[in-house]
């Protein structure tokens, strides 16, 4: 009671710990002389801090006031330990400050620098705080010894004073554990992993080493930012060793129930979320955290908010099939309570009156996407969508991408004869001119799959066309239009059979911006574009001369880099034999015979022995380019006949 218009309430833990840890600096009286000592014993860094806290409170995020506080963070830096620059990340994320400044960087140096002090600035573990890992203030000056205070950072309290529990020997320390989320937090939200990636390995590598000290509320927390730095970067070494340290960790403490190192429902979801980006999801994991949330008849379930409840099923429908994985009754029991947050009928206004305990648009169009991936159609959620989602497509929080998910769920169930379509369809026009490349990307991705034959879709197309051609031509493009919008557009428009919906100028641009990130793209993305471009060289879909031109270019460069790309070191990983199959299809369709060569290498590696793919177009390919390698011919045959007599003896 005494901070709680003080401190906000997310970050009373943080603030105790660095109490906790100003309280041994302090002085280790007991009783109510010691607790008034350290209430008024202040300095600079603590006035500091709890400015930055009040702020908080009170909402105040005007500039100036946070440059003030990023001048007097800077000279106080090196006075700070790892419980300040704790809380001063948090308070930077609570503000969304330091986006465009050097300050957060320099906090997440700072406490690296700490972090590799070699355990200086540590609260003994096991005492004093509720997370059962931090100390009191006397218990923690009783037990710290000596050399920690002397490399505190506070020079003007480094004095040579010794105590009788100065020379107590501590067997384990842990070092403050709010200090290392907030490092993780902070090169999460403003997006730091590759400006700051040592200093966050020197962060992950010390809450690996004290994973089982670490409190459960806090240990999730680390794991979901863990997990989301690791999916932006497509892999961290020192961040995915903290995942794989402390899987084990999260998979005793779910079985083992232990009182003060409980898991709870919100955490089971941050976990879930995590380690689902993996590459290969922890089956096991997977299996103990639905055991967890369906033993007792499901009453974990019911202690989560509907975000919660939308991001867990997002995160169970990353492991593909549901009933292949046994979570139909985990899906269904999570459709059935998202059912419970659809506002009754003729009760839309009391929605909108209390819209965050409802279901909201966001929501409800992660969690139809989230069925589909699994490739599950929950009928009862499904019909309350077409029910509900006609009211809130009008609203200000509609936009492209929600339209996607939802249209593309339902293509992928098999309703796409719902009636809601045709609406989606024409808010989608409406939304395409004010629209960015990723929400023009993945709703041309889901009209195209939908195979529209209706005007409102064709309609559609044409905006979403015009809009891209639009963004591609702009100033910057190079920069602001991800390579992935461009393949995934590309193939979408040219293989779906609605190009006469589409501006020959489209081709010409895809095809300049596609040279342009050859080097960035994946083989296989730089194969669906080849096949896009293919289909489209073929069909006369480009009849001005300028943008054949720019087409023939782009398969002249895309050879230059193929050929280089078998030759290098990359070639040694696995390329899948669909996207193989594609270049080679593609450079003969073509018509590139200089391409014989690598196509014929590109055969040889990644379709035998035993390829999946239409043997007869790859055969035509090569005839095309005058490959006559009667060895890989009957190869590749034989193969083919191999593969049909396993698939049906």
């Amino acid at each position: 009671m005494e901070i709680i218009d003080r401190v906000p309430f997310d970050l009373v833990p943080a603030y105790h710990e660095r109490e906790a840890a100003r309280g041994r600096l302090v002085g280790a009286a007991k009783g109510p002389i010691g607790k008034i000592l350290r209430r008024h014993r202040t300095d600079s860094s603590t006035t500091l801090i709890h400015t930055m806290l009040k702020a908080c409170v009170e909402k105040r995020w005007d500039a100036m006031l946070w440059d003030t506080f990023a001048g007097t963070v800077r000279h106080e830096l090196s006075y700070m330990g790892p419980a300040d620059i704790g809380l001063v990340l948090l308070c930077c994320i609570k503000a969304d400050f330091g986006r465009n400044s050097t300050l957060v960087p320099d906090l997440l140096k700072r406490l690296a620098t700490l972090v590799m002090a070699g355990g200086k600035s540590i609260l003994p573990s096991g005492v004093g705080h509720a997370s059962g890992t931090l100390a009191t203030a006397a218990a923690a000056a009783a037990a710290v010894p000596q050399a920690s205070r002397a490399h505190s950072g506070r020079r003007h309290r480094s004095r040579r004073t010794r105590h009788a529990g100065s020379e107590i020997r501590v067997a384990k320390a842990t070092f403050p554990e709010h200090a290392l989320l907030a490092g993780m937090a902070a090169a999460n939200h403003f997006g730091l992993r590759e400006k700051c990636g040592d200093d966050l390995a020197r962060v992950a590598a010390r809450a690996s080493q004290g994973c089982g000290d670490i409190s459960s509320n806090v240990l999730c927390r680390m794991v979901h930012h863990a997990g989301s730095l690791v999916s932006k970067s497509h892999g961290a070494s020192g961040l995915s060793k903290f995942l794989q340290r402390a899987l084990p960790e999260l998979q005793m403490r779910l079985n083992a129930g232990i009182a003060g190192q409980a898991v709870s429902p919100g955490d089971i979801c941050l976990i879930a979320h995590a380690y689902a980006h993996a590459k290969r999801p922890d089956t096991n994991l997977f299996k103990d955290l639905r055991q967890h949330l369906l033993k007792e008849d499901g009453v974990a379930l019911l202690k989560l908010s509907v975000g919660e409840l939308t991001n867990l099923l997002n995160a169970f429908a990353k492991s593909s099939d549901a009933a292949k994985n046994g979570n139909l009754e985990l899906f269904d029991r999570l459709g059935r309570q998202l059912l419970q947050a659809f506002p009754q009928k003729g009760s839309y206004e009391s929605y909108v009156e209390d819209f965050q305990d409802m279901l909201d648009l966001r929501n409800a169009s992660v969690s139809l996407n989230a069925f589909a991936q699994a490739s599950l159609r929950h009928e009862p959620f499904f019909l309350a969508c077409d029910n509900h989602l006609p009211a809130f497509l009008n609203s200000s929080q509609c936009d492209l991408r929600q339209l996607a998910m939802i249209a593309h769920a339902y293509v992928r169930v098999g309703l796409s004869q719902s009636c809601l379509l045709p609406l989606v369809w024409d808010f989608a026009t409406r939304l395409a001119p004010h629209s960015d490349a990723q929400g023009v990307a993945l709703m041309i991705f889901a009209v195209t799959k939908a195979a529209v034959n209706e005007a409102s879709g064709f309609r559609l197309l044409q905006a979403l066309s015009s809009r891209l051609l639009e963004l591609l031509q702009g100033p910057e493009s190079l920069y602001k239009v991800p390579q992935q919008t461009i393949a995934v557009s590309a193939y979408a428009l040219a293989k779906s059979g609605y190009k006469d919906c589409v501006e020959e100028a489209v081709w010409s641009v895809l095809a300049q911006h596609g040279r342009c990130h050859l080097r960035r793209f994946s083989m296989t993305e730089a194969a669906n574009l080849a096949s896009a471009f293919a289909e489209v060289l073929g069909n006369k879909a480009a009849q001005n001369p300028a943008t054949t031109l720019e087409l023939h270019t782009f398969f002249d460069e895309l050879l230059g880099e193929v050929t280089r790309w078998i030759s290098s070191e990359d070639s040694k990983r696995p390329l899948p034999p669909a996207a193989a199959a594609k270049m080679i299809v593609a450079f003969g369709d073509t018509k590139c015979y200089e391409a014989a060569g690598a196509v014929q290498e590109l055969a040889r590696r990644f379709l035998l022995p035993s390829p999946q793919v239409p043997v007869r177009s790859v055969i035509q390919a090569l005839s095309k380019l005058h490959v006559f390698d009667e060895d890989l011919v009957q190869a590749l045959t034989m193969a083919q006949k191999a593969s049909v007599r396993r698939r049906h003896p």
